[in-house]
């Protein structure tokens, strides 16, 4: 997700150069897009080692009794 993100970043500059508003709207929009998904995948891995502790715990105390 990291290179695509650069590539979209890489494209957004080669459209501000060239001068082409297409080619700079569609690499905006795309990285953005790159970033929501790497901040989600980040959110969802702290959220499965949360519920994994908390199982991890559950299970703990189910064996005590």
């Amino acid at each position: 997700m990291i290179v695509s993100t650069a590539i979209g970043l890489l494209a957004l500059v080669v459209g501000l150069v060239i001068g082409w508003p297409v080619l700079v709207a569609l690499s905006i929009i795309f990285t953005i897009v790159q970033l929501v998904m790497v901040v989600a995948k980040t959110a969802v891995q702290r959220n499965d080692i949360r519920i994994a502790e908390q199982l991890a715990a559950k299970q703990r105390r189910h064996r005590r009794t």
